[in-house]
């Protein structure tokens, strides 16, 4: 059980460390904003948990007499310090986040509650007894194609047929736009 530990130990902090390099390299190559310091956070995070499986490996080896136990506190002082310190830029990291990004989050929040708010509750394609086509071109409309004619290319059918289906779904489901007709939960399925 020992050596498997001392394996996957080994393992994690070698994947950890690929994974902080690559988002490291994200942070490096985005313009400044949320996703740079995320990505950032989140190498951080992956160094402090790379530190973490390194020393657990180096107790376990040590305990398997696979290295000499004063190599391993020669290993673990530096290690602590960086762990150390590595938690203290995580924590700077994730309150930098809050204070820079908190508004955004509040406003997307904000935004997904009116788009919400916007569609009946109980508002379902299955209710408003809707024809096979009308749920093809429901479909469609959920899946971001919104234009007349982009439904009428993938249907087979003129912009104008189109254009009285999606006219159709807004009367018999009550809503006005092609973008309520997005947030139109989807019917349940019968279980």
């Amino acid at each position: 059980m020992q050596i498997y530990t001392i394996v996957m130990n080994g393992a994690a902090t070698l994947l950890l460390i690929a994974l902080a390099a690559k988002l490291g390299k994200a942070a490096w190559r985005a313009p400044r904003g949320p996703f740079r310091a995320a990505s950032a956070a989140g190498a951080a995070v992956c160094l402090l948990l790379a530190i973490s499986s390194l020393e657990r490996f180096g107790v376990h080896a040590a305990q398997a007499r696979l290295i000499a136990s004063g190599w391993l506190r020669w290993l673990l002082e530096p290690l602590a310090a960086a762990q150390a310190t590595l938690a203290v830029l995580v924590g700077i990291c994730a309150l930098v986040l809050i204070l820079r990004h908190w508004n955004h989050l509040g406003r997307a929040q904000s935004m997904v509650h009116v788009l919400t708010e916007r569609v009946p509750s109980k508002a379902h394609a299955t209710q408003a007894r809707l024809s096979a086509r009308e749920n093809e071109v429901l479909g469609l409309i959920r899946s971001g194609v919104l234009s007349d004619g982009e439904i009428a290319g993938a249907l087979h059918i003129s912009p104008a047929t189109a254009a009285t289906h999606v006219q159709r779904i807004l009367r018999k489901t009550d809503l006005h736009n092609r973008r309520d007709l997005m947030l139109l939960p989807r019917a349940r399925s019968a279980a």
